[in-house]
């Protein structure tokens, strides 16, 4: 198992960092976009927030 220290410790932050943001994102579009709110499905800016978060966690969990 790596360590969770230093370079280790700091590209894990960084990972969590961009899954966080992406997450966020997508929350916030689903939250604000009234077709989303309404429409009960995702609109195509939602769906590439959500594909964007998709893609971040797995690459942080490549890793792990």
């Amino acid at each position: 198992m790596p360590e969770n220290t230093g370079p280790m410790a700091a590209e894990r932050r960084a990972e969590d960092a961009a899954v966080q943001t992406a997450y966020s994102g997508f929350i916030r579009h689903t939250q604000a976009c009234t077709e989303c709110r309404t429409g009960g499905v995702d609109c195509a800016d939602a769906g590439e927030l959500r594909r964007v978060y998709r893609v971040a966690k797995r690459r942080a969990g490549e890793g792990r």
